[in-house]
């Protein structure tokens, strides 16, 4: 029986780690891609975090596990999802089911952390005062030698503080590192999974620096600052030679992403576009005309944010109170100003999520489902055609997407109605409603990199054939190939296939019929704790 390692480098994209490989800075990773097998790896649509883990984790699609983005849109609200809103097994548990010892250190959406036969240390969207691991207290005895466990970064990227920024992450992969190793050798286990969340902190911030293609390249600037990048890979990497070496000879080791990388040039005010087109619509009471005329002469939250960057004092706007915050949000052309009994469609989340404001679904639906909502679906698709990049004046639209040409399943339903690709993801959705009265947009915060649609798979071991990985390896086929890899049946109901092209075993795959996923309750957070990640979010560039 074959012991798995996986590490999750978030946001890992060959672009990066494949050169730095060859140059030498990966040691730990070239030896692997050069005796394994590595390739691409597919993540989901939208290429984002929240739904890409827990994908990689059942093996199955939105539809099936419930998890589409960090929040659940619903009608101009939303609320934040946690561990209790993945609706399937994940592989740790159908592990700890078979008898398995598992370990998982910092995947997000794992909290709260579920009873395992092991031990988890819940990642991001975890409160800092919440019980994040299982068993409760598990780290304490470390906590003197190894200092406070981070589940977080604690300094906001700024243009011209790029040192604080560094050091933030490097000692987040340091304290990281650090634990993992002190857990992996003082509790057996036969499945490990650690995630290190920096490289994806890191890549949205200083992709300019790394990409000469980039509108704001600086070469001075990117020869002081990508080997900076490339230290904090390095420091990846290090951890990564670190845990093979305590690895027995029957181990196989998975590095893996849940998305890629790549360069983010605009920001597109979806609702704005909706808008413009009559698909949305406001409210027609004086406050919200005097807000909706005030917005379009510049009374924005970018000019507002422009402000609080010009005197320094992006870091401590997340010290105010969430209400507080809230009550100068609503001063703002807002959801709180759009009618929903005249609205057909609305936009939340932001890589390029619509929605059709459906009866049955939505809180205030007025779409009839069948053929008045693939009318209403068809005359959005139809309208984003006209939408066009502000430089070159060409469709800024790449492709749309149908909401069931992406998932499938009992919670098929939660997910975005149109899934939109703006300029190969160039360009993004602004999350909430909108950032300033522009429909596209210059990024307003210091992001220069946002994610793209395939990521990394490098596999290593004893039951693995060296040469290249599949060309269609998708993330939701990774929790199949452990399962057969330890010697375990594959429920019938996941979506991922094993990767078997890859794999040195002579054995067949073996299925098992799946039986019921049970009946674990969704909790929310408490309103401090949501509170917390929201801002965490909001500070990482995933809620504007």
């Amino acid at each position: 029986m074959s012991r798995v390692l996986v590490v999750g480098i978030d946001g890992g994209t060959l672009d990066l780690i494949r050169p730095w490989a060859e140059e030498g800075h990966l040691p730990t990773l070239a030896r692997l891609m050069e005796e394994g097998a590595w390739g691409r790896l597919e993540s989901t649509l939208p290429p984002v975090t929240s739904p890409a883990w827990p994908t990689f984790a059942t093996g199955k699609n939105p539809g099936k596990h419930s998890v589409f983005d960090f929040i659940r849109p619903s009608g101009g609200e939303f609320e934040m999802v946690n561990s209790t809103s993945i609706k399937a097994r994940t592989l740790w548990e159908i592990l700890s089911e078979a008898g398995r010892r598992v370990g998982v250190i910092n995947v997000p959406v794992t909290y709260p952390p579920r009873p395992v036969n092991g031990f988890v240390v819940a990642g991001m969207l975890s409160p800092h005062g919440g019980r994040f691991t299982y068993p409760e207290g598990l780290l304490e005895p470390y906590r003197e030698e190894l200092g406070e466990y981070r589940i977080a970064p604690s300094v906001q990227y700024k243009a011209g503080e790029e040192e604080p920024f560094i050091e933030d992450l490097l000692d987040l992969v340091e304290r990281r590192g650090r634990y993992a190793l002190r857990l992996m050798e003082d509790h057996p286990w036969d499945f490990l999974m650690v995630h290190f969340q920096a490289t994806d902190v890191l890549q949205h911030a200083f992709w300019k620096f790394v990409d000469p293609s980039h509108p704001r390249h600086d070469p001075k600037a990117a020869r002081r600052f990508v080997p900076a990048m490339q230290e904090v890979f390095r420091r990846v990497d290090h951890f990564i030679g670190q845990m093979v070496e305590r690895l027995d000879g029957d181990a196989t080791v998975v590095v893996m992403s849940d998305h890629g990388f790549g360069p983010l040039h605009w920001v597109v005010n979806l609702n704005l576009f909706l808008l413009e087109r009559g698909l949305l619509r406001l409210k027609r009471d004086p406050f919200t005309r005097l807000r909706a005329g005030l917005f379009r002469a510049g009374l924005t939250p970018a000019s507002v944010w422009h402000l609080i960057e010009r005197v320094g004092l992006q870091n401590y706007v997340w010290r105010v109170s969430k209400s507080t915050r809230n009550k100068v949000v609503s001063k703002f052309l807002s959801f709180d100003d759009v009618d929903w009994s005249r609205t057909l469609a609305y936009s939340m989340g932001h890589v390029g999520q619509i929605y059709i404001n459906l009866k049955g679904r939505e809180p205030h639906g007025i779409v009839e489902p069948g053929e008045a909502y693939h009318e209403v679906r068809q005359r959005v698709i139809e309208s984003l055609r006209d939408l066009r990049h502000p430089e070159t004046g060409k469709p800024l639209v790449d492709r749309v997407i149908l909401g069931e040409e992406v998932a499938h399943g009992p919670y098929a339903s939660r997910g975005p109605d149109l899934h939109v690709v703006f300029d190969g993801y160039r360009a993004i959705a602004f999350p909430l409603f909108a950032t300033d009265s522009r429909i596209v947009t210059r990024q307003i915060r210091g992001d220069s990199g946002c994610h793209r649609l395939h990521g990394l798979l490098i596999a290593w071991g004893a039951g693995v054939r060296p040469g290249p990985a599949p060309a269609d390896a998708h993330i939701m086929d990774l929790a199949p190939t452990i399962l057969h890899l330890m010697g375990l049946p594959v429920p019938d109901d996941m979506d991922g296939k094993v990767l078997t092209p890859m794999l040195r075993l002579d054995r067949p795959v073996e299925y098992e019929r799946a039986g019921g996923e049970g009946t674990v309750a969704e909790e929310g957070l408490s309103a401090e704790e949501s509170a917390e990640v929201e801002d965490r979010l909001r500070a990482l560039g995933y809620l504007g």
